[in-house]
């Protein structure tokens, strides 16, 4: 019914520890986030006021951007199968990263890995257009950790105040729906 799916990082598959499972049906997981468990409020709340103290605030900053994340994963996926990509890539995914010599790890949300190499993709959910020192940073914590990317690329919400140099790649709201 494809309510629950698995996910593993692309460039460590067989890794049990690194590998989950999650409700990827959008129904079920707002009723389970938000409402199962705070049902007994709900039922003696104004609906309004139940929206305002327990959903709005973490809807919008939370829920909201990751699921403009799937979204966007969605949007490649699409774009590849119709042949659309510069470079078609086999495996979409996280990516996850340990360096134990600097005690550090972390995970980057959409990656794509095709025959060139990998292209990192960064989601914002922003009311403010990404400016070139956000992607600057963004591309700086990539080459921090020392993974190989041959690109990068940038989803926004609110659209772009620079442009793309030669290994950035663009996607604005607008362009998903099309």
């Amino acid at each position: 019914m494809d309510v629950v799916a698995k996910e593993s990082p692309i460039n460590d598959e067989n890794n049990r520890k690194k590998s989950g499972y999650f409700i990827s049906d959008n129904l079920s997981l707002f009723y389970y986030k938000y409402i199962f468990r705070n049902i007994s409020r709900m039922n003696i709340m104004d609906s309004d006021i139940f929206y305002d103290k327990y959903i709005a605030d973490d809807f919008e900053t939370k829920y909201v951007p990751k699921i403009f994340e799937t979204v966007c994963k969605q949007y490649l996926i699409r774009k590849n199968r119709k042949g659309l990509m510069d470079e078609i890539f086999e495996k979409i995914g996280k990516y996850y990263y340990d360096d134990p010599i600097e005690k550090k790890n972390g995970e980057f949300d959409i990656v794509t890995q095709d025959d060139l190499g990998y292209i990192f993709y960064e989601a914002k959910f922003r009311k403010n257009p990404l400016t070139e020192n956000m992607i600057q940073n963004e591309i700086r914590q990539v080459n921090q950790t020392g993974l190989d990317c041959y690109k990068y690329g940038f989803f926004s919400r609110s659209g772009f105040l620079c442009e793309p140099e030669e290994n950035q790649i663009f996607i604005e709201l607008d362009e998903l729906y099309q």
